[in-house]
């Protein structure tokens, strides 16, 4: 648990993380308190000059509790000062702070730049294989990129009064280019990696069993999306390999998708100051307010025959709860073979975006006839289909209103909507001028429509009412549908 109080944007925030090892996003818009909560985070375990940080904060209070073991800061009159502990709190790990803070352009300075561009061949030892092959892959999904890559000796960084161990690389032409005069990329990329491997040498050599956090922040910046996701794989695979429980504030959708929505921690800032915090949370929906107006993709993509289908669905998502931090996005196809051939069309183009999921929801009317079609359609063979709990919205409303009235399905779309003119009189009048056959129930579903359109009503007023009359009634079928949605919402 930590707790947090008029610390820059964050005015009073209670949170609590995980230490399990993975991979874990913190994200949310500019100004949400990302970069301030992980700053924030990190002096569990790392000794920051407070004032740097967080300035002189009225009141300022950082707070941790770990089992039986609390730690923590205030500012109280003119100094921050470290309350007294509870406890001993054994943890450890490394922070890697924005561009202002942390260790990416500590020693970036122009005195420094001129000490790195007067040294030699004789001044620097290759670099380590973890950082030269990592960098390699991740930036350029080369492990052999960087094989010219060295690390300035440490007796001569004393010596010219540096605190931390530049790398050099060699170019083809014999030139020593300074990690100062590297890109963003790389220098922030060097930087998370030979933390690291001083990390991995006290965890794998000398069995340092202690829990490892690690706080990596705007990770993003001046990577290319490529880069990103391979460095989020490579994160993944060295949190596993190492235990160690791995931290990042990001906008990046890229990202995200890379992430289970169970480790995505989203922050929105109130307009109260408070700071609501949505976990799990889905990318697309954590992304929703980063992009145009039609978002940058969904988590979930439901195909449905028809517009009809897509409003029910909605509904019953809606009413079963699984429309929480999450984007989903229902298309109407347009019948169901059309549905069916569109979603092979879809996954095996690869249409999607990384991490959208895909359902197929059709009217109930055709599960029969879904075997046979798959059996002639081998393409179509391996999709996973599910089926409203009614046969159509208009074969529903003529099965229990005109072929065996359902008296209180009647009665209470005879109360809550047709009280211009009773039902029953509709369907007399439907009876008597409509001379076709009307098995899909369309032409009666004209005519409850016109009524309500008498009344400045429409058709998601009926929908309303349906929905609500089959979750009680079919909630066998309701329940198949919504296990198998949020199967795969959580898939």
């Amino acid at each position: 648990m930590k707790g947090f109080a008029s610390i820059k944007s964050i005015k009073n925030l209670e949170i609590s993380f995980p230490l399990e090892s993975g991979i874990y996003a913190i994200t949310g818009e500019n100004g949400s308190g990302k970069s301030t909560l992980i700053a924030c985070a990190s002096t569990i375990f790392y000794q920051m000059k407070m004032y740097d940080y967080f300035g002189r904060p009225k009141n300022g209070l950082i707070q941790f509790t770990i089992g039986d073991a609390t730690r923590g800061w205030e500012y109280k009159g003119r100094s921050w000062r470290q309350l007294p502990t509870s406890h001993k709190m054994v943890l450890n790990g490394f922070y890697e702070g924005s561009i202002i803070f942390g260790n990416r352009f500590k020693d970036t300075n122009f005195s420094v730049i001129r000490i790195l561009d007067r040294l030699s061949e004789s001044d620097i030892i290759p670099a380590d294989d973890f950082v030269k092959s990592n960098l390699g892959m991740i930036l350029h999904n080369d492990n052999a990129y960087f094989k010219s890559l060295f690390i300035l000796k440490k007796d001569v960084a004393q010596k010219s009064g540096l605190t931390s161990d530049p790398y050099f690389f060699k170019t083809d032409e014999g030139v020593l280019v300074s990690q100062a005069r590297m890109s963003t990329g790389e220098n922030l990329l060097i930087s998370i990696l030979h933390s690291l491997k001083i990390l991995y040498d006290k965890r794998a050599l000398h069995h340092d069993a202690r829990p490892y956090i690690v706080f990596l922040d705007e990770i993003e910046l001046a990577l290319h999306s490529s880069a990103l996701r391979r460095l989020v794989l490579f994160l993944k695979d060295i949190s596993e390999s190492l235990g160690l429980t791995i931290f990042f504030s990001t906008h990046s959708i890229e990202l995200l998708r890379e992430i289970r929505p169970q480790n995505i921690y989203y922050l929105q800032h109130n307009v109260d100051d408070s700071i609501s915090i949505t976990n799990p949370c889905y990318p697309a929906y954590a992304t929703r307010n980063l992009y145009s107006d039609d978002g940058y993709g969904n988590d979930l993509v439901i195909l449905v025959e028809d517009d009809l289908a897509k409003m029910i669905v909605e509904k019953i998502m809606l009413e079963k709860h699984l429309l929480k931090n999450i984007r989903i996005k229902v298309l109407p196809t347009g019948g169901w073979t059309n549905t069916l051939t569109m979603a092979y069309d879809i996954l095996s183009s690869n249409l999607l975006l990384k991490g959208t999921r895909l359902a197929i929801v059709l009217d109930r009317d055709v599960k029969d006839a879904v075997p046979n079609f798959m059996s002639t359609h081998k393409e179509c063979k391996g999709l996973k289909i599910d089926y409203l709990p009614i046969s159509s919205l208009e074969k529903y409303l003529r099965a229990n209103l005109y072929t065996t009235v359902d008296s209180d399905f009647l009665s209470l779309l005879d109360t809550y909507l047709f009280q211009k003119r009773p039902l029953a009189e509709i369907l007399r009048l439907y009876k008597k001028e409509n001379k076709k056959e009307d098995n899909d129930g369309k032409i009666l579903y004209g005519y409850l429509l016109n009524e309500l359109r008498g009344m400045r009503r429409d058709r998601d007023d009926l929908v309303d009412i349906v929905v609500k009359y089959i979750l009680e009634h079919e909630a066998g079928n309701i329940e198949a549908l919504s296990t198998y949605l949020k199967g795969k919402i959580d898939s």
